[in-house]
């Protein structure tokens, strides 16, 4: 169609605007190529000329990727984080292991704090039974801070309560109840049982029910084992984060803020998502954890900051290192990611080797072994034995021990 016919339906100013939408952004990313810019942001554009007959002319401001000098990293003295197991760590494992194998007894004497009491509960409002509060014959654990000063009136009528006692008294509902919150109730509580908890002995009978363990020294002996794997995989994680922080320290590097605000937008989707699982808004869940949402900005904004330098300076080690990232690599990230998310190395690879997603993995196989090359390359004080049996657990955090290099894995999904 004739331009003239057009600019007589659609409009000079329209033709023009569109000219600009499909044009402009084509004549930008030929312009950062040509002058060979790394960019790390949506581009601001100020529309010079575009006009018929003349060169289209306008000024793209973008920011890009900080130039900086790579700091003197060798040799750099970095504190092993705690690894050794002390007798303490030792005594909780066995205790939370008493724990699970206490019973419960009937005692005659009034309930005290960490207690148990088979209690009836039966809760009224202007002579109305309150279904909500009410329960019949609940086996309940008073908290071991209850006392005068507890918040729960529940709570605070229980400690001193006897088999047989009958506990009247008021109570305000909390925001669980939901349109009941706040409405004052009458509520009677009926104290059947007293029961308290009785945390088997440490000896040998404890360790053949507890264990496949004959004696109590191998099981404590076992269990100062796995503690001490378990510690030392997750000291050598923190290693790593601890390492990359080091290294953060010796330089000074303008952050570009297009970036800060991408790792910020994904961290507060990343809430948002939490509070979604819970049925929740994000202000709500916010409410909830305690945390004003100006408090939980500021936070992730200078969690963001971190995370922004930290792969500036990564990427940039890797650059003057050389490091290569190869196909074997890359099947090593797969394995690593899928065992981390819980999903199976197939389904993962699939979704990872898609091409808009094949630089993102690219990125964190390279970025993971820029670590191991810092690692390597700095004097780590105060560090385990090699262990070689140790593996890496995905419940410590990875091999990284911070979220680094898996980020882009995770804004991918």
């Amino acid at each position: 169609m004739p331009r003239k016919v057009l600019e007589s339906r659609l409009g000079k100013d329209t033709l023009v605007q569109e000219a600009v939408r499909e044009s402009l952004p084509l004549l930008y990313a030929e312009a950062a190529q040509a002058e060979e810019l790394e960019v790390v942001g949506p581009p601001d554009f100020d529309l010079d000329t575009f006009e018929g007959g003349k060169e289209a002319a306008f000024t793209a401001t973008v920011e890009v990727r900080p130039e900086f000098e790579v700091p003197e990293y060798e040799g750099l003295q970095v504190p092993h984080p705690e690894w050794e197991v002390t007798d303490e760590e030792v005594a909780e494992q066995l205790d939370a292991l008493r724990e699970r194998f206490a019973e419960l007894e009937t005692v005659d004497r009034p309930a005290g704090p960490g207690d148990y009491v088979v209690v009836t509960v039966v809760g009224e409002r202007d002579g109305q039974r309150v279904d909500e509060v009410s329960v019949e014959d609940l086996l309940y654990q008073i908290p071991d801070d209850a006392g005068d000063d507890s918040e729960s009136a529940l709570d605070r009528n229980l400690v001193g309560g006897s088999a047989g006692d009958v506990l009247t008294f008021t109570d305000t509902l909390g925001p669980d109840y939901g349109d009941l919150a706040g409405a004052e109730v009458d509520l009677r509580a009926v104290v059947k049982e007293v029961k308290s908890k009785q945390l088997p002995e440490l000896d040998d009978d404890f360790a053949i029910t507890a264990s496949e363990h004959d004696t109590i020294d191998e099981l404590r002996d076992e269990l100062t084992e796995q503690l001490a794997k378990h510690k030392r995989n997750h000291a050598r994680s923190e290693l790593r984060g601890a390492v990359v922080e080091a290294v953060c320290d010796l330089v000074d590097i303008p952050l570009p803020q297009s970036m800060i605000q991408q790792e910020l937008r994904f961290r507060l989707n990343r809430i948002a998502q939490q509070a979604e699982q819970y049925g929740m808004s994000l202000e709500a869940y916010l409410s909830a954890v305690g945390a004003s949402p100006e408090t939980v900005v500021s936070e992730l904004e200078e969690d963001a900051r971190k995370t922004v330098k930290a792969q500036l300076v990564i990427d940039a080690v890797g650059r003057a290192a050389q490091v290569d990232v190869t196909q074997e690599d890359l099947g090593g990230e797969i394995a690593r990611q899928a065992m981390r998310l819980g999903r199976p190395p197939e389904e993962l690879a699939e979704f990872m080797t898609h091409p808009d997603r094949i630089q993102a993995l690219i990125s964190d196989a390279f970025r993971r072994k820029t670590i191991d090359h810092l690692v390597a390359s700095v004097q780590v004080l105060s560090a385990p034995p090699d262990e070689p049996d140790d593996i890496d657990d995905p419940a410590d955090g990875g091999d990284d021990g911070d979220a680094i290099v898996a980020a882009a894995t995770e804004q991918e999904q």
